[in-house]
């Protein structure tokens, strides 16, 4: 990848997370939170998809971004209310953003012209009141959009010096004013331009502008992130003071402006031309001013008007001329005139000073592969350690010897690293659940519904595969919610609830693992309904008994749906299943918890890591075997007296006044064929997902060890009660336990052996 592609690569990296920034701003302004932070955070975020997508010459991304960055000066602006039918046209104007930046990348089509027109005229009357936007010559515009310069020879060539008449003061008692403005480097890192700033001054009358270059150093010294350059506009307007100095208000902190009644002004000249200023409805010609700073060409002192030193710059500002003949070469006239001493800048109200903002974390972009070779490599690094371990443990060195000692000094330190590695990786949901509020507002929309979506937890942390992959089955799940879950609003009135349904997305920390919970006020499920369904598409008997989860988890069976009529969104029989399959393919589970009429709560459970885990290492027969320790609650010896059997087969155990389930590992995964007696071995309690509590008997326990997770699935196929391998200290493969199905298969089977123990 050259230079170019890799720039262009980080600017589209950098959209994403504008884009992201722009979702979650603009979600707030339809909650009612439309302060101006929040209105300047999304001028920002699309001014900045717009300045970039500039540089690389994206047009159709740039003319888009255009409009919608115009708007949105108007509403921080306060020239434009910014109510329900704005906000919800900023929405969907972000989604065709979002598609126009997709095009660019290459990774969708191009946007379709008629809604992107569409869209752009509904801003563009949004921006002037309904009033049809002024025309504009159709020339090619910079990435501030403003419509650039001409110039046929270079800026620093001799042929465009001309001889200057002297420049002539204004008229005394002329109303305007006189702006000298000079940025500082913290003005550019807001996102702030000063031509955006220079064009607001000219919307309030006529003006002239001059750069003074002066500062400027060369380039071996430059630093990019500074502000070099001072302005100098001439406002030629019966405005007054406080209209010019709100066009600065949000930099006022971080330039230096003074502003002063307008008077002895230098005159502008032109080549060929008289002396001219912008009207208020043109475009300024920041792109040649800065063209001309940047050159860094020294200023030219006319032979009629020496100066002693270098003096500002004065260009000519270039009119939007009516007639389509192509402008003729500027010409730069440098002049020297003796500036007025400037007052003392006014001081800032209170209301206007800019509170300290704390520094932002100093972050890198390291490419996804490096970090998950370096997770490899340190897996690799676990396993040579435990393997050094169990050398040390097999040569029968004494534990207070210098080897076993730099052994477990070099186990903490593999540790430290693993857990470092592992943090690199980890990343917040909030990815993950900023894209949500399009999806659900668009669902809605389609089926005629009034939804609001409520999130938590978006900082809960996960690894960034897993996050990765968590969009489809969330984004099945909420369709469903919507589509199947919450009813019309004529429904719910009519159930006595809020016309507008709640759908509550969460994440959160339980036990080890990331949990995600999916939850409605809706309907809840059907029972009836579901079981008939799935009687008359020949998925279950007619005569199955089924408890009423048997009959929830019936909607994950492939080719199932409640969908009456197939649309968009549902009713082809895929989604619930396929839910299942990619939750299941990232090692975890679902589960659903129904109350007719009230709604349901769909709980995905998913491992926080897909690399390590912190196990118990087990012997059952004669495997060895990892449980994973989250799941585990306690360890203990049987005795005879806390043994129990129910119909004198399925054993239990008492554990702290209740009986539960002990199941034999070894002859429930076919390690052998005879049950061992219990008194011999030893039990582990361990807590499912859902809260279900069992005892699983192994015959020894060896000691806690963190492990490498290593896809069974993937390098060999999918086991029943085995969620994944690793690979032990001395070389052998050892399964780790997928405690869930083992503890769900037994109570299945044995739906009598969890119960109170009476007194």
């Amino acid at each position: 990848m050259d230079a170019f592609e890799a720039i262009k690569a980080t600017f589209f990296q950098e959209c994403d997370e504008l884009l992201a920034e722009l979702e979650s701003k603009l979600m707030l302004l339809e909650q009612g939170q439309t302060d101006l932070e929040t209105i300047n955070a999304v001028f920002r975020a699309v001014h900045s998809v717009k300045g970039g997508a500039g540089a690389f010459g994206l047009e159709a991304l740039v003319r888009f971004a255009h409009v919608f960055e115009t708007l949105m000066d108007e509403l921080r602006g306060g020239r434009k209310p910014c109510d329900a039918v704005t906000i919800k046209t900023l929405l969907r104007a972000s989604d065709v953003l979002a598609d126009h930046i997709q095009a660019a990348q290459g990774l969708a089509p191009p946007v379709d012209e008629e809604r992107s027109a569409g869209l752009v005229q509904e801003l563009e009357l949004l921006t002037h009141g309904g009033e049809a936007p002024p025309a504009v010559e159709e020339e090619e515009e910079d990435d501030f959009g403003f419509t650039p310069m001409a110039f046929d020879a270079p800026l620093d060539d001799p042929a465009l010096a001309v001889e200057a008449p002297a420049a002539d003061a204004a008229p005394a008692g002329q109303p305007g004013w006189r702006i000298v403005f000079k940025p500082h480097g913290r003005m550019y890192g807001s996102a702030n331009e000063a031509g955006l700033l220079l064009r607001e001054v000219g919307r309030l009358g006529p003006i002239t502008v001059s750069v003074d270059e002066a500062a400027l150093p060369t380039l071996d010294v430059l630093v990019a992130e500074d502000g070099y350059l001072t302005w100098t506009i001439d406002l030629v307007a019966d405005v007054d003071e406080k209209a010019v100095r709100e066009v600065f208000d949000f930099v006022e902190a971080d330039c230096d402006l003074t502003i002063t009644p307008l008077g002895g002004a230098p005159a502008l000249v032109f080549e060929e031309e008289p002396p001219a200023v912008l009207p208020a409805s043109d475009e300024l010609d920041i792109a040649a001013l800065l063209a001309k700073a940047a050159a860094g060409a020294a200023p030219e002192t006319p032979a009629a008007a020496p100066a002693p030193a270098p003096a500002p710059q004065s260009v000519a500002p270039q009119s939007v001329a009516p007639e389509p003949a192509a402008p003729a070469p500027v010409a730069a006239q440098v002049s020297a005139p003796e500036p007025a001493p400037a007052p003392a800048a006014a001081p800032i109200p209170p209301a206007q000073v800019a509170t300290p903002v704390a520094p932002a974390p100093v972050t890198i972009r390291v490419d996804l592969d490096r970090v998950d070779r370096l997770i490899n490599v340190v897996g690799e690094l676990v396993i040579q350690q435990a393997m050094l371990s169990q050398r040390v443990l097999e040569s029968g060195l004494a534990r207070s010897s210098g080897i076993a000692l730099g052994m477990e000094d070099l186990e903490l330190l593999t540790r430290e690293i693993q857990d470092s590695v592992m943090a690199i990786r980890a990343q917040p949901v909030k990815s993950v659940f900023q894209r949500m509020p399009r999806l659900v507002r668009e669902v809605a929309d389609m089926v005629s519904k009034q939804v609001r979506l409520v999130t938590s937890g978006e900082d809960t942390e996960v690894d960034k595969t897993v996050v990765e992959r968590l969009a489809e089955p969330i984004t099945h799940m909420l369709r469903n919610a919507i589509d199947h879950g919450l009813e019309t609003p004529e429904e719910r009135i009519a159930a006595g609830k809020p016309a507008e349904g709640t759908v509550r997305l969460a994440a959160l920390h339980r036990s080890g693992r990331i949990v995600i919970e999916i939850a409605d006020d809706g309907r809840g499920i059907n029972r009836e309904r579901v079981k008939k369904i799935a009687v008359d598409k020949g998925l279950i008997a007619a005569d199955a008994a089924l408890t009423d989860e048997q009959i929830d988890n019936l909607i994950f069976l492939p080719g199932f749906s409640t969908a009456a009529v197939v649309s968009d969104i549902s009713g082809r029989g895929v989604g619930m299943d396929v839910v299942r399959r990619s939750i299941q393919a990232l090692g975890g589970r679902i589960s659903i918890s129904s109350v007719p009429g009230k709604g349901s709560t769909f709980t995905l459970s998913l491992p926080l890591t897909l690399a390590v885990l912190d196990g118990m290492v087990v012997t059952a027969a004669d495997q060895t075997l990892i449980a994973p320790l989250p799941a585990i609650v306690e360890s203990l010896t049987p005795q005879e007296s806390d043994l129990h059997y129910v119909g004198g087969l399925d054993p239990v155990i008492r554990f702290r006044d209740r009986f539960l389930p002990l199941i034999d590992v070894a002859l429930t995964m076919g390690f052998r064929e005879t049950p061992m007696v219990p008194s011999e071995g030893v039990a582990v309690v361990v807590e499912t997902e859902g809260g279900q509590q069992a005892a699983l008997l192994f015959d020894a326990i060896q000691g806690q060890r963190q492990v490498v997770i290593k896809s069974l699935e993937t390098n060999y196929r999918q086991v029943e009660g085995v969620a994944a391998a690793t690979i032990l200290g001395d070389g052998r493969v050892a399964l780790i336990l997928d405690v869930d199905v083992l503890v769900t298969d037994m109570r299945r089977k044995s739906p009598r052996s969890d119960f109170k123990l009476a007194s």
